[in-house]
């Protein structure tokens, strides 16, 4: 055999043995190793949390992964159709074309404020919280209701409101009385203002005539006697002149 022979022989053995290591070379990358081996299949998933679906599911093929929408929950300020969290996780290494299961926001829930005037406090606050609201300010107010009762609620009873959210309770601080001042001996004009001042009104005046200058001489009811505010004080006034 000459040089040229030999030659021939040992390209023919080179490329034999060439192919049979491409050929165990892709056994071990497609059998051995299946994934993340010698040729990689796996990637990076993207975050899209807080993206809306679309722009979600957009992104996910980019980067080789599939989205699939998976419950809805409401949330009190993500938009309807926002990705609210997403499984895998983003930034986790998966294998392409993995799917990736997007928890989508419902926009916010509504529910009609329930009726608790008439309640105490706690049961007033024990029912929105029931209803999925929390008890807010307490805010007093005098009325002819016992005191402690809830007298309304704002937002009013009734009125679809976003859950969660506060509802402010308004409560009696029972009637609102004023002390009756003594206006005897004042004339009648003062006697008027100080009376309004105290929250009072001026009622009926009988007027006796007499010398001397016109001041109250009796009034009704008498001073230091608890009224509801707004009551009207009769007056006995007496003088030379008319009130």
């Amino acid at each position: 055999m000459n040089w040229r022979g030999t030659l021939r022989g040992a390209l023919a053995y080179g490329v034999a043995a060439l192919a049979g290591f491409a050929i165990a070379y892709l056994v071990a990358a497609f059998l051995v190793f299946p994934s993340g081996g010698v040729i990689p299949d796996d990637g990076k998933v993207p975050a899209v949390t807080g993206l809306p679906y679309e722009s979600a599911k957009t992104e996910l093929r980019r980067a080789g992964f599939q989205a699939e929408e998976g419950e809805t929950r409401f949330h009190a300020t993500a938009p309807k159709g926002t990705v609210l969290e997403q499984s895998p996780p983003g930034g986790s290494r998966e294998q392409m074309g993995t799917t990736v299961t997007l928890a989508v926001s419902g926009g916010q829930a509504t529910q009609p404020v329930p009726n608790v005037a008439g309640m105490t406090r706690d049961a007033a606050e024990e029912a929105l919280e029931t209803a999925g609201f929390d008890a807010g300010p307490i805010e007093y107010r005098p009325s002819d209701q016992p005191s402690g009762e809830v007298i309304e609620t704002r937002p009013a009873a009734g009125a679809n409101t976003t859950v969660p959210s506060t509802i402010v309770l308004v409560v009696s601080s029972g009637p609102n009385t004023a002390s009756t001042p003594d206006v005897i001996g004042f004339p009648i004009d003062q006697a008027r203002q100080i009376l309004e001042a105290a929250g009072l009104l001026v009622g009926d005046i009988a007027y006796e005539p007499t010398r001397g200058s016109s001041v109250v001489t009796a009034q009704s009811p008498a001073g230091g006697t608890e009224v509801p505010a707004g009551t009207r004080i009769s007056l006995r006034v007496t003088g030379e002149t008319p009130p």
